[in-house]
């Protein structure tokens, strides 16, 4: 029954998350994409870090303009305005299929099987994140590929907001290619991956899908933000305050170790630190990552309370917007 087997594979997932075992890499990559730049960066990403023997399966959004409403009421007698519906119906489906079969024809070759899924959207506000993540769902993702910050002419899949809705929500690792983003490795394997960590099992999890996406060459860091900023203003002695952030931050590098050891790939640790005045998390990750040359950043969406609470949405969030560098998310809705 679908009950029981979704029991099983619950079981399966936590007894591996408890136990630390690696789990096998990801065959299954899902991407969505319009008639963008930015799908288009996404694409040239994903057919860099997907491997060879993976499953990608592309999806398009085809706007259903039955539920629009032009200026007021009208009723199915109207035959000018069923006319004008099917003819944008049949516009709107005619132009994802091509895009799709401009997009599949990237991985022509390239992978065991590509394929295409033309997803409707209903035109009203709020379908795109709940339709790609039941399409992700549906089909069992392993990881989730979009495109940000784009202006696309057909319905956009993504952009700042949708791309942080979709952290907490997706049902697998998301992974957020900004339409800055340049690469200057071509379609070489990933060299180096960012690890942000808190020491919470958000972390963990997010450093476990890095590990499932990187090749044996690659080199990871670990890094423990202290932040600063946020003890600036506060009664207690500054370096009191500071002091006890990193402390919590060899804590959480520890348990980074513990499990970066299992891997057999070579790697560091680093607590790095926010300015005193003006600054945050998210700009602290993305400058480390900037200066360590990192491929992708890999980020839990949900950390701990308390004093070391800050691998939230919020801080996702921020760095959805500020990045130039492609991102890994892996929210609650991937645990």
């Amino acid at each position: 029954m679908p009950d029981h087997e979704e029991k099983v594979r619950n079981v399966n997932r936590e007894e591996q998350q408890h136990s630390g075992q690696m789990r096998g890499p990801l065959r299954r990559i899902m991407i969505a994409v319009d008639d963008s730049k930015a799908s288009t960066q996404a694409l040239r990403f994903a057919s860099r870090v997907v491997p060879r023997d993976a499953r990608v399966r592309i999806v398009c959004a085809a706007e259903q303009p039955g539920a629009w409403n032009a200026g007021g009421a009208y009723s199915a007698g109207d035959a000018w305005m069923t006319g004008a519906l099917n003819a944008a119906r049949g516009d709107s489906l005619h132009a994802a299929e091509r895009t799709l079969e401009h997009a599949m024809s990237a991985f022509n070759g390239q992978v065991a099987l590509v394929e295409g899924q033309v997803v409707g959207l209903s035109g009203e506000a709020g379908t795109v994140v709940p339709a790609l993540a039941d399409a992700a769902r549906d089909w069992e993702a392993d990881m989730l590929v979009v495109g940000t910050r784009h202006q696309g002419r057909m319905k956009r899949w993504v952009d700042g907001s949708v791309s942080g809705a979709l952290a907490v929500c997706a049902p697998c690792p998301l992974l957020v290619v900004p339409v800055e983003y340049e690469e200057a490795n071509g379609h070489a394997p990933l060299a180096r991956i960012l690890l942000a960590t808190d020491g919470s099992p958000a972390s963990a999890q997010a450093i476990d899908a890095a590990l499932r996406l990187a090749e044996p060459q690659t080199t990871l860091r670990a890094v423990y933000v202290v932040d600063r900023s946020s003890v600036a203003g506060d009664p207690v002695p500054g370096s009191v305050l500071e002091d006890a952030l990193a402390d919590l931050g060899r804590k959480a590098l520890a348990s980074a170790h513990t499990q970066l050891d299992v891997s057999g790939r070579a790697y560091e640790t680093a607590l790095v630190a926010t300015g005193r005045m003006r600054d945050d998390i998210a700009h602290t990750v993305l400058r480390d990552a900037q200066d360590w040359q990192a491929d992708l950043v890999a980020l839990g969406t949900q950390g701990r309370r308390g004093v070391a609470r800050w691998l939230l949405g919020s801080v996702t969030q921020r760095a959805i917007e500020i990045t130039h560098v492609p991102l890994l998310l892996v929210g609650p809705g991937a645990a």
